[in-house]
């Protein structure tokens, strides 16, 4: 190396060192020195390269483009997102139930859900939802017209989500999946129920003893006790006992 040639300049401060080494620890000890600012917002950056990214918000241009559906990005982070959607990537994980998503503000809303978080509010009666898409149906059931008509049975509704659930009765179809024990429902408020049989929540109460059950149909067996309805006959005489177990 010849003597005094200066050959590795620093990208913060434009000052310039014949060694790497020496290149190298300069930057550790200005690492969090911030000498480009913003003139328009004041921010600072440790980086020109990062002032002038910033400055590309602020002006408005678009440097990446999708090359699949011609979606322009300010943000190379913005940009990058957005192609994992077109590959269909779910890096995304819940915690709570193991659903996978896309992108971090689909798991974002979809916790809010878990949460009981409910930001978005009906401006007719009130009613708040966990996101957009569960308000919308909602409105639209405002109206009362019930333009959604099963093709088997006939019957009508407000909603298409809900004639789409009542179809796969009919079809026995069961879309809804327990993530602990893997049993499938047709209905999404049956696996809730049954989610709540995992988690021990009993939420039937006898309003006379206080007992509670955590299904309904227990409460309901319950409550022939309370009213000494005979509901089974055994045996040759015909005796009638409130429970399959009453000696």
């Amino acid at each position: 190396m010849h003597a005094g040639v200066k050959i590795h300049k620093c990208d913060i401060c434009g000052k310039e060192f014949a060694q790497m080494s020496h290149l190298k620890k300069h930057r550790y000890v200005n690492r969090d020195v911030k000498n480009h600012c913003c003139d328009v917002c004041g921010k600072e950056f440790t980086l020109n390269s990062n002032l002038k990214a910033h400055m590309s918000i602020h002006i408005g241009i678009k440097n990446y483009k999708c090359e699949i559906c011609g979606k322009e990005f300010i943000r190379r982070s913005d940009f990058n997102g957005h192609m994992t959607m077109h590959a269909g990537v779910k890096s995304h994980k819940c915690d709570i139930c193991g659903k996978e998503f896309i992108q971090s503000a689909s798991l974002s809303r979809h916790l809010n859900m878990h949460a009981g978080i409910k930001n978005h509010k009906c401006d007719i009666c009130g009613k708040r939802f966990t996101s957009t898409s569960s308000l919308k149906p909602h409105l639209d059931s405002h109206d009362g017209v019930k333009n959604h008509k099963c093709d088997i049975c006939a019957k009508e509704f407000r909603l298409k989500s809900n004639l789409e659930i009542h179809a796969n009765r009919h079809a026995g179809v069961k879309t809804h999946k327990c993530f602990v024990c893997g049993k499938k429902f047709t209905v999404k408020c049956n696996l809730k129920a049954h989610i709540n049989i995992h988690a021990g929540v009993k939420k039937h109460k006898c309003e006379i003893c206080e007992n509670e059950f955590m299904r309904k149909g227990g409460l309901n067996e319950h409550m022939t006790t309370h009213a000494c309805v005979n509901i089974r006959s055994y045996g040759v005489c015909g005796k009638g006992f409130t429970s399959k177990y009453t000696a």
